[in-house]
């Protein structure tokens, strides 16, 4: 009924062959966003004489259209497709998580925030989103500019009425980091390396993709706000992501995978014998999947997955150029602050 083959059974509640069983399977628990290339029409049997079976999108759609129930779907044994498909609904749910706790109104003295090994032993924060509830007043105009802002100048004068997206990205990217099993199994020196290489890297990650999805042509964060400004120093760095990211065409799942292959590195320096081998056996688990994904939801599989992992590089070369911009606009900046001023965690960040 769905492909014009011969049938094999009841799947469903209607009549199909065997592939298309698996192929309702597969694409109701992927969620897949992939649309047609087309008209929409390639299993329309009145204006060609066999369907186009390379279309994913209308082939789900004639498995709908027919009548196949997705409640009558039979999942008892774990697959390696349901594997794969457990990874990527985990990673979703923790990056809803992630967008719901930058929108939270939790908003906090920096300066009394502590280090990275406080922040790393405290209790996460992203299960305590809902007792925070939304930040007041959001969404802002989206040209809405803040009495006096800058970053580098007025650095200690923190207001609770807005959020300092710089920082409070580098956080939320913290707590995304804490929530991995394999993170919190290793020791506090790892962990702090992992986080001095990566918090930055995956805060990049999240606001770059945030803005393309938004459909937006510059930085935007959560309040609506354009952060950092366009006339900001080093604009360009912190945007550099968003061009490559749009011309491969990242996807949401793909976006997903390559946070998580980015957070692990097995190559940071200083990394022990054993840190190495734990993120070496992640990065594979992240890397098999992404492919994997690639290559059923690709003609060109193979090249789209090159394609998604030499982001990889984009970003590592955009880390190093921020940190020396960070670096040279900080230092003197700092040195005029009375001397118990510091936020810690970025300082860790930044300068060691």
């Amino acid at each position: 009924m769905v492909c014009a083959r011969p049938a094999h059974g009841y799947h469903c509640d209607v009549t199909t062959c065997k592939g298309c069983k698996s192929f309702f399977r597969r694409m109701y628990l992927l969620r897949s966003e992939i649309k047609c290339s087309g008209r929409n029409d390639c299993f329309d049997l009145k204006k060609r004489i066999e369907p186009l079976l390379r279309c994913r999108s209308c082939r789900y759609r004639k498995c709908l259209l027919v009548g196949m129930n997705p409640e009558a779907l039979v999942f008892n044994m774990l697959t390696k497709e349901d594997s794969i498909i457990k990874v990527i609904n985990s990673l979703d749910y923790l990056d809803q998580k992630v967008e719901k706790f930058r929108l939270c109104a939790y908003n906090p003295d920096w300066a009394t925030m502590g280090g990275l090994a406080d922040l790393i032993k405290n209790n996460g924060k992203l299960n305590q989103v809902d007792k925070y509830g939304p930040f007041p007043g959001w969404p802002l105009d989206p040209d809405h500019e803040f009495a006096h802002q800058n970053f580098y100048r007025d650095l200690k004068a923190f207001s609770t009425d807005r959020k300092e997206w710089r920082l409070f990205n580098l956080l939320a990217s913290i707590e995304y980091s804490k929530t991995f099993l394999f993170f919190q199994n290793l020791d506090l020196p790892d962990q702090l390396r992992v986080l001095k290489h990566t918090a930055a890297g995956c805060s990049s990650l999240s606001c770059s993709f945030f803005t393309l999805r938004q459909k937006y042509e510059d930085i935007r964060q959560p309040d609506g706000t354009q952060r950092p400004s366009k006339l900001a120093p080093g604009y360009a760095l912190f945007s550099a992501l968003i061009g490559p990211m749009r011309r491969v065409g990242t996807q949401y799942f793909e976006y997903l995978l390559l946070k998580a292959l980015y957070l692990c590195n097995p190559a940071i320096p200083g990394l022990t014998v054993q840190a190495q081998h734990v993120l070496e056996r992640e990065r594979r688990l992240y890397s098999n999947i992404l492919m994997e994904f690639c290559l059923r939801n690709y003609s060109n599989g193979a090249t789209k997955f090159v394609d998604v992992i030499q982001l990889i590089g984009v970003l590592e070369w955009q880390q190093k150029n921020l940190k020396d911009l960070h670096v040279l606009l900080l230092t003197p900046v700092l040195s005029q602050l009375p001397g118990d001023f510091c936020v810690s965690f970025v300082h860790e960040l930044v300068f060691d």
